[in-house]
C-alpha cells in the first residue's frame, strides 16, 4: 500500500497525470516518508524520479528555443510556435505558453529532489556515507535545475526541502539567493559524491565541480570558477577526441556515443528516444530517416556562415547545403536577407540517415565547455591574456581543424597578438562555433553583455531589454498565493 502511494506521487509529479487530492493527503504523504526511503533500491528510484521531467523537455524544446534565439537560429521565420523566440522584440503569448512546459517541468523536478534531501536520511538500512551519496546526487540536480532557471528567468520562488510543505506558495527570491542555493548544494555534492559516477549520466565529485564552475562563472566570480575549472582539468579523467575528418565528430554527438570527451550528458535510449533530432532537422532532411521540424534555416551568405573559415571541421559537420534556394515568402519585411536564388542551408549536427526513432544524448558539459570556460574566467580574473588561458582555447581550435589539440599547431592564435577584451571576444566566438545546438549561445551573449551587438551585426535584428528574460508564467500567479502582480519581468 505505501509503494502504491509512491508510484502514484511520483507519476503525478513527474507526468503531470491529474492526482486526486484526496490519494495526497498528509497521512498516505507520511506513509510514503516511512515505507519507500528504506532501502537503497528505494531511494535510487526516487531519484530517477528528477532526471525524467528534465529527460522529457531539455533534449526537444529547450533547444528549439535557446537555439532560437541565436544568429543561426533565429534565420528564417516561418517555423510554427518559434518566431516569438527568433524576433529578439519579448515574447508573445503563444512563445510563453510554450515556455510554461520548462517551468513546470523543472519545478517537478526540484519537488522530486526536494523529496529525497528530505526524506534519505530518514532510511533506517542505509549507512550514513551512502545517505549523503544519494543526497549529494539529489542537490547536483536541484542545483543544476535551478541554473536553468535562474539564466532565464532571473528571480525565482525558491522551494527546498525545508518549504516544499507551504501550500500557499513561497515569494519570489532574488536570484542572488538562488545562485547561494547552487553554490551550497553543489558544495555538500562535490564532497560527497563518489569519485566516478555510478552509471553514464549520473553526477561525480568532478562532475560537481564542473557545474559549480559554471555557477561561479555565470555570478562573475572569475577567480572562483577558474579555480573549479583548473580542479576538473587537472582531474585528468577527460580529454578532447580527436578529430581528423568532419564526421569523427559523430564519435561525441552520435546515436549511443560514449566518449572521454564526455562530462555530463543527459542520457536517452531507443525505449525512451530524445527528440534533439526532431527539433534540429529539416522537413525535408537526408539527414534522418525521417521529418524534422524544419526550425533551423538559413543562407550561404550569412555573416555567421559565409565569415566562418571552410577548413574548419565543425562547420563543414555541423551545416549543409540543402537543394532550396531562398525565395520571396522569406524575404518580405526581412532585411538581412540577400536576393532570393542564394542557396540555403540547414543544421546535420545530430544525424542518423536511417533511423526513424533516434536517441541522441543531449550535452551538457564536454570538456572543450570546461576548456573554454576555463581560458576565459582565467583572463577575466587576473586581467590579462595569459599563455595558459591562451593554451586552453587552441587546444579547442586545433582539434576542431584535424590537428592535435595537444601540439602546437599552424592555426593557433598568440596571446601577444590580444588584450583582455579581444581575448574574450575571441573566447565567444569560438564557443559560438563549438557548441551550436548545445543550448550555450543565448545565454552566452546575455552573460557577456554582447548580445545586443551581435545580433545587430550579425542578422541586423534589435534586441530589447525585456527580452533579456522571459516572462513568468501566469499559473505561477494564479497558483501562488505569495506572487504579486510587480514580480512580473520587466516589460511584460
Amino acid at each position: 500500500m505505501k509503494k502504491i502511494y509512491l508510484i502514484m506521487t511520483v507519476l503525478c509529479m513527474s507526468s503531470f497525470i491529474s492526482c486526486d487530492k484526496d490519494v495526497l493527503t498528509e497521512k498516505p504523504k507520511t506513509l510514503v516518508v516511512e515505507g519507500f526511503y528504506n532501502t537503497a533500491g528505494e531511494v535510487e528510484a526516487a531519484l530517477g524520479a528528477i532526471y525524467a521531467p528534465l529527460r522529457g523537455e531539455m533534449s526537444g524544446w529547450w533547444i528549439g528555443v535557446l537555439e532560437s534565439h541565436t544568429e543561426w537560429g533565429a534565420g528564417l521565420t516561418g517555423a510554427a510556435n518559434f518566431d516569438g523566440y527568433k524576433t529578439m522584440q519579448g515574447l508573445d503569448a503563444v512563445s510563453t505558453n510554450n515556455l510554461e512546459r520548462f517551468w513546470n517541468a523543472m519545478y517537478v523536478s526540484i519537488r522530486n529532489a526536494n523529496l529525497v534531501i528530505k526524506n534519505a536520511p530518514l532510511a533506517s538500512s542505509i549507512p550514513d556515507a551512502a545517505k549523503n551519496q544519494y543526497i549529494g546526487e539529489a542537490k547536483f540536480m536541484r542545483a543544476f535545475t535551478y541554473f536553468q532557471l535562474v539564466r532565464g528567468w532571473g528571480g525565482l520562488p525558491l522551494y527546498t526541502e525545508q518549504n516544499m510543505g507551504q501550500t500557499s506558495g513561497v515569494p519570489k527570491s532574488k536570484k542572488e539567493d538562488v545562485y547561494q542555493l547552487m553554490v551550497n548544494d553543489l558544495k555538500f555534492a562535490e564532497v560527497n559524491l563518489p569519485d566516478n559516477a555510478s552509471a553514464l549520466g549520473k553526477p561525480s565529485k568532478v562532475i560537481a565541480k564542473a557545474l559549480l564552475a559554471d555557477v561561479y562563472f555565470y555570478q562573475g566570480l572569475h577567480s572562483e570558477a577558474s579555480k573549479k575549472a583548473e580542479e576538473v582539468i587537472q582531474s585528468q579523467k577527460y580529454s578532447l577526441e580527436r578529430v581528423t575528418v568532419s564526421n569523427d565528430f559523430n564519435k561525441i554527438f552520435g546515436i549511443g556515443a560514449s566518449s572521454k570527451e564526455e562530462v555530463f550528458y543527459l542520457k536517452y535510449n531507443q525505449t525512451s528516444p530524445s527528440e534533439l533530432i526532431l527539433f534540429t532537422q529539416q522537413i525535408q532532411t537526408p539527414w534522418f530517416g525521417t521529418q524534422g521540424f524544419g526550425i533551423f534555416t538559413w543562407h550561404m551568405e550569412s555573416k555567421f556562415y559565409s565569415n566562418w573559415d571552410a577548413r574548419d571541421l565543425r562547420k563543414q559537420f555541423i551545416w549543409y547545403a540543402t537543394d532550396s534556394k531562398i525565395t520571396n515568402r522569406y524575404l518580405q519585411g526581412q532585411s538581412a536577407f540577400p536576393n532570393s536564388g542564394v542557396t540555403l542551408i540547414a543544421p546535420k549536427k545530430y544525424n542518423a540517415p536511417t533511423a526513424t526513432i533516434a536517441a541522441f544524448d543531449l550535452p551538457v558539459y564536454r570538456y572543450a565547455d570546461i576548456l573554454l570556460l576555463y581560458a576565459e574566467a582565467v583572463v577575466r580574473s587576473s586581467n590579462m591574456v595569459t599563455a595558459d588561458g591562451m593554451e586552453k582555447l587552441n587546444m579547442v581550435r586545433r582539434r576542431a581543424y584535424g590537428y592535435d589539440s595537444m601540439v602546437p599547431s599552424p592555426v593557433d592564435f598568440k596571446a601577444s597578438d590580444y588584450n583582455v577584451n579581444s581575448f574574450i571576444d575571441l573566447v565567444l566566438k569560438e564557443r559560438g562555433y563549438e557548441f551550436q545546438f548545445e543550448g550555450k549561445r543565448w545565454f552566452d551573449l546575455v552573460r557577456s553583455g554582447r548580445v545586443k551587438d551581435v545580433m545587430q551585426n550579425a542578422i541586423d535584428r534589435t534586441v530589447t531589454d525585456k527580452h533579456l528574460l522571459w516572462p513568468i508564467p501566469a499559473a505561477e500567479f494564479q497558483l501562488n498565493e505569495a506572487f504579486k502582480p510587480t514580480d512580473q519581468n520587466p516589460g511584460y
